[in-house]
């Protein structure tokens, strides 16, 4: 019985640190990222309770138009920022590798297989993991035909990007 109490108290904590962890990470990105993580989180429910036609809104409205040209223009320099802040916040460089980058659950199979190097639930995989919900959003019948989706950044060009910030100790 002791050992079944001590368990669930080592679980406990475990989703509490794992929770707050999420959390961190969700407020690094908010700054620089805030306004695309906005719109993914709400076009995705739009779709999921099927009402992809409340996204013919967007189209005509300047949201899309800059969200793109924002985050190809600034998401050089916040990732970048976002490093250095993030390994000069926590002087345990494990720490704060494991803000930057995780292993963690495969929520999304595709992003996660694609994202080796950088595991599943840290700060630039969960950017990348947005940017890709980013394109599927825009990829949508109302929204595909936008001329901006011809400047959206590359997927796998901002993996790639992502990865030198990896870091290796």
């Amino acid at each position: 019985m002791a050992a079944a109490a001590a368990l669930y108290c080592t679980l406990w904590h475990w989703a509490v640190v794992a929770s707050l962890h999420q959390e961190f990470i969700e407020e690094i990105l908010s700054p620089s990222f805030g306004g695309m993580i906005a719109f993914v989180k709400e076009s995705e429910a739009l779709i999921e309770k099927g009402q992809q036609e409340r996204l013919r809104s967007e189209e005509g409205g300047p949201s899309v138009p800059l969200l793109v040209r924002g985050f190809s223009s600034t998401w050089k320099q916040a990732v970048e920022t976002l490093s250095h802040d993030v390994m000069r916040s926590f002087t345990n460089f494990k720490n704060g590798t494991s803000i930057i980058q995780e292993r963690g659950s495969d929520e999304d199979r595709t992003i996660s297989t694609i994202c080796k190097y950088a595991g599943s639930n840290g700060a630039l995989t969960q950017l990348i993991q947005y940017y890709h919900r980013f394109h599927k959003i825009l990829s949508q019948p109302p929204l595909r035909n936008l001329p901006v989706c011809s400047e959206l950044i590359n997927l796998h060009h901002l993996m790639v990007e992502l990865k030198k910030h990896k870091p290796n100790f």
